[in-house]
C-alpha cells in the first residue's frame, strides 16, 4: 500500500518535454496525465521522474513500483495507474472507469487514441469539443499517421455532428467522403438520409452513391444515428412520406430554420 503524502509541494517543479506547465504536486500530475491521458507513451516514464516522485515529495514506495514496472516491461498504462493509485484523490469506482479507460487504449496507435478522445465527448453529446478533436485529426499533417479506414470512420462521426447541427449539406459531403475511403455501408446510408435535407440550391449530387428519391426516403425511414432529437426527425419523416412529398423542398428552408433556432436556445 502506497504512503500518501498530504499537500506535498516540490520545491522544483517535474519537468517533461511534452508538458508545457511546470508541476509541483502528486495532484497536478495526476490532472496532467488523465487530461492527456490520449498522449501517454513510454517517454512519460523515466529516472527524471522517478528521481523528483522520490526528492521532491517523498514518494519512495511509489518510484520504486515504477521503477520495477519499467524492469518488467510493463505497459506505459500500468504505471500510469500506479501514479492514480498512489495519490490517494481516486475512489475505487474513480480507477476502475480509469483502468477501463486505458485498457481500451492498449496496442492503439496515437491517431486512434485521439480518435477515442473525440468519440468520448461525442457520446457525451459535446458537439463541439467533439468536432474540434476530429477536425485536428483530418488535418493534411496527420493523414500519413492513419489508415484511409480511420479518416473515414473520423469524417463519418463527424458528419454526424454536422446532421446533428442540422448543416446537411456539410454532413453530406462527409459521409460521401467516408464512404469513398471506408466503403462502410453506414456511411452510404446516412448521405442518403442526409440527402433528404437539402434544398434545390444545394451542390450536385454525388453520382458514385446511386442516389435516387426511393432510397433516399427509405433511409430517411430506418436511420436513426444521425438524430438526438427524434420529434424534428419524426415531423420530416410525416412529409416524406405524404402525397406531396415532392412539394417538400419550398418547405425546407423555413422548418430548418426553426429547429436550429430551437436547438440553439436549448443548448445556450
Amino acid at each position: 500500500m502506497f504512503r500518501l503524502i498530504e499537500n506535498r509541494r516540490a520545491a522544483a517543479p517535474y519537468y517533461h518535454e511534452k508538458i508545457t506547465v511546470h508541476i509541483y504536486t502528486i495532484e497536478e500530475l495526476c490532472y496532467y496525465l488523465e487530461k492527456n491521458t490520449y498522449l501517454i507513451d513510454k517517454s512519460w516514464l523515466g529516472e527524471s521522474l522517478f528521481a523528483w516522485l522520490e526528492k521532491e515529495l517523498d514518494m519512495y514506495e511509489l518510484a520504486a513500483g515504477l521503477r520495477n514496472a519499467m524492469r518488467k516491461q510493463k505497459s506505459v498504462y500500468e504505471s500510469v495507474l500506479l501514479i492514480f493509485h498512489a495519490s490517494g484523490n481516486y475512489s475505487e469506482k474513480e480507477l476502475k472507469n480509469l483502468r477501463t479507460l486505458l485498457d481500451a487504449m492498449e496496442g492503439k496507435t496515437s491517431m486512434e487514441r485521439r480518435k477515442m478522445r473525440g468519440d468520448l465527448f461525442f457520446k457525451a453529446k459535446k458537439y463541439r469539443q467533439a468536432a474540434y478533436t476530429y477536425m485536428e485529426l483530418l488535418q493534411p499533417g496527420n493523414a500519413r499517421q492513419m489508415t484511409e479506414e480511420l479518416r473515414g470512420n473520423i469524417m463519418h462521426n463527424l458528419g454526424v455532428i454536422y446532421a446533428r447541427m442540422f448543416q446537411f449539406e456539410e454532413a453530406a459531403q462527409l459521409f460521401a467522403e467516408s464512404w469513398r475511403l471506408s466503403k462502410n455501408e453506414k456511411s452510404r446510408e446516412c448521405y442518403l438520409y442526409a440527402m433528404n435535407y437539402l434544398d434545390e440550391h444545394a451542390p450536385e449530387k454525388d453520382q458514385e452513391l446511386d442516389l435516387s428519391f426511393s432510397e433516399m426516403r427509405e433511409a430517411l425511414a430506418h436511420i436513426s444515428e444521425v438524430s438526438d432529437l427524434p420529434e424534428y426527425y419524426a415531423e420530416r419523416k410525416e412529409v416524406s412520406l405524404a402525397a406531396d412529398a415532392y412539394d417538400w423542398k419550398p418547405k425546407q428552408t423555413g422548418l430548418a430554420d426553426r429547429w436550429k433556432s430551437e436547438y440553439k436556445a436549448m443548448n445556450s
